[in-house]
């Protein structure tokens, strides 16, 4: 598995802010990275019961309890077993985006639980400016465009933009454990 490599910026829209570039099951992806707080190495994920079949457990952060969501099930594909060499992208709580002073646009979807997705691969920070194109319709993409923010297009190769706000709100999760 490579280094994601700097995308290409030859598009009108753009974003506002930098981006951060992911890899998961042969597919690349990016999320602003004003969400991220911090990247966690082989992270050892505890299974829980009960839990949406997308939150593949919790890990022990510092005294903390993060719950990790299996992105590819969040997205719609199917799920495979974690590896060893898998990351953890954690992003800020609710507590932590107020305190910024621009803060994501969908900052208000945060949770105050510590959350955070698996992944196979970190890759570059792209620059402010990486234009992004609107999302592909649901039925080409494969993916739950609630998720998606948009895409990039780097030498042929698509990379998805994620809307972080709603892929790490479990708010209908709560709504189904509660009816």
């Amino acid at each position: 598995m490579g280094q994601l490599g700097p995308l290409s910026s030859n598009h009108s829209a753009s974003s506002k802010s930098q981006l951060l570039g992911f890899e998961s099951q042969g597919r690349r992806y990016a999320c602003d990275l004003l969400w991220v707080k911090e990247v966690l190495r082989s992270p050892l994920v505890t299974p829980v019961c009960l839990a949406p079949a997308y939150v593949r457990g919790v890990i022990h952060l510092r005294g903390q309890i993060l719950t990790a969501l299996d992105l590819e099930t969040r997205l719609g594909h199917t799920a495979v077993e974690p590896l060893p060499s898998n990351r953890c992208i954690v992003f800020k709580t609710a507590v932590d985006l107020v305190r910024l002073s621009n803060p994501p646009e969908d900052s208000a979807a945060a949770d105050s639980d510590t959350m955070g997705i698996l992944v196979d691969a970190i890759g570059d920070i792209l620059p402010p400016g990486s234009p992004v194109l609107p999302a592909p319709p649901e039925a080409l993409s494969g993916l739950d465009s609630r998720f998606i923010e948009g895409v990039i297009s780097d030498s042929g190769q698509l990379v998805t933009v994620l809307r972080i706000g709603a892929l790490i709100s479990l708010h209908e999760a709560r709504a189904t454990l509660t009816a």
